[in-house]
């Protein structure tokens, strides 16, 4: 992923933003550079080391990437036979990871367990998150 002013990605938690520039600070002993990224939504400007960038923002979502998590979310559920608590644990590590596919997959398996039965709160809570 090339990041440069004026390119538009995607923050792990702020959402869509444009890299707006880049920053010299002195932070831990010694100089380190960060990129300054504008969220769309609300104009924060969010610092992030050049060095983290691929575990902080990722690419916008191509075509391709949207007609795939489409197919996810049409194809069948994975049945979990674990308990509540392994299977949260599981949901929060692929909602946590930023991959849209394994979003989608979250989003499938609770709203087919949704169909199947009453969800937990804590199921409804992470479904509507």
């Amino acid at each position: 992923m090339k990041l440069e002013s004026g390119v538009r990605v995607v923050h792990k938690t702020h959402g869509v933003g444009e890299i707006c520039g880049i920053e010299t600070q002195n932070y831990g002993g010694g100089p380190q550079d960060y990129y300054l990224l504008r969220i769309l939504s609300s104009g924060l400007v969010v610092k992030f080391p050049k060095n983290v960038k691929s575990t902080v923002v990722r690419n916008l979502a191509t075509e391709e990437d949207i007609l795939e998590i489409y197919n996810t979310l049409r194809g069948p559920a994975r049945i979990y036979s674990m308990v509540w608590n392994r299977r949260k644990k599981e949901f929060n590590e692929k909602i946590k990871s930023g991959s849209l596919l394994e979003i989608a997959e979250v989003i499938r398996d609770l709203s087919s367990r949704k169909s199947i039965k009453d969800l937990s709160f804590g199921e409804k809570e992470m479904l509507e998150r």
